[in-house]
């Protein structure tokens, strides 16, 4: 198949091209500077597209588009600028995007991935009871921002396009995200949990996230939401303990929450609070994850 990718020189976007292209498929990625991470210029022959939004003619002969586009949420302050940059990026962007391939009538790729994210449940501190797909979006920001990206994604299914969104949680992987910002500190023996600790955290190890992604295109019958999660979340403090010890390190420096606070503003909110995510629909339809226990995805992931 031709597989089109939008954001395909982020981090997971980068790494599922390879992926796929290992597995047989030719890859289009879409970026709007054509500037290739390392990674993915260590692999020659890649088509790439230059622009902001992948015209007509870029789009003839994809099977599948997976749109990972969108401002990084994580580690950044939400200034009310940068709130409106994060809209743009996914609620904006995703309308043009479905837009675009209505247009293209029966020439439209048969199926559109469209990222998401574990946010749309919402931010709790601690005790809340799992979400699964079937749970309701959030009232809050995180939750809202969530919900309108998925809505205008969902305009391609009743077009005719099989729509999967794929609500991320942390991945884990030693190339970027959460836990290469978390490695320094705790090998330097200061890492340890944020705020409480209470904070639940629903993770999912890299070869999951593109394997449970593979999966998916394979399956013609799945369509809607997906949790791209492990089966076994856990709380910051047990995950800070779990990454001590496999590190060979002690997890008792605590980072105050008011310290994130007052870096990242209202950014900080991904860190210091958290949701207790399950993926139900994933499991149901038969994918068998790799790494379910934190432990020896790490263990894998650190060697």
């Amino acid at each position: 198949m031709l597989i089109g990718i939008t954001g395909g020189t982020g981090l997971i976007g980068s790494m599922l091209a390879i992926r796929l292209k290992a597995e047989g498929h030719r890859v289009r990625i879409f970026s709007r500077s054509g500037k290739l991470p390392p990674r993915l210029q260590r692999i020659s022959e890649w088509d790439v597209r230059i622009g902001s939004l992948p015209t007509r003619a870029d789009l003839e002969g994809v099977n599948v588009l997976i749109n990972l586009a969108g401002e990084p949420i994580a580690g950044v302050r939400w200034t009310p600028e940068y709130k409106q940059r994060i809209r743009s990026s996914r609620v904006d962007f995703t309308r043009d995007l479905v837009a675009r391939l209505t247009s293209l009538g029966d020439f439209a790729p048969k199926a559109l991935f469209n990222s998401s994210a574990i946010g749309i449940y919402g931010s709790y501190d601690t005790g809340t009871p799992p979400f699964d797909e079937d749970s309701p979006a959030a009232d809050d920001e995180l939750g809202s921002l969530c919900k309108d990206w998925e809505e205008e994604a969902l305009e391609a299914e009743k077009a005719g396009i099989r729509t999967v969104l794929l609500r991320t949680g942390v991945v884990l992987t030693t190339e970027g995200g959460a836990l290469a910002t978390m490695l320094p500190a705790f090998k330097l023996f200061a890492g340890g949990p944020i705020g409480s600790g209470n904070q639940i955290l629903s993770w999912i190890h890299i070869e999951d996230q593109l394997s449970a992604i593979m999966f998916l295109i394979r399956k013609e019958e799945a369509r809607g939401a997906f949790n791209l999660v492990s089966p076994e979340p856990l709380s910051n403090e047990q995950f800070s303990k779990t990454l001590a010890k496999t590190l060979g390190r002690p997890s008792f420096t605590r980072m105050p929450s008011f310290a994130l606070s007052l870096a990242l503003g209202e950014g900080a909110i991904v860190a210091t609070h958290g949701q207790r995510v399950v993926p139900k629909r994933l499991q149901e339809l038969g994918y068998k994850f790799r790494y379910p226990n934190l432990e020896a995805a790490l263990r894998n992931l650190l060697g």
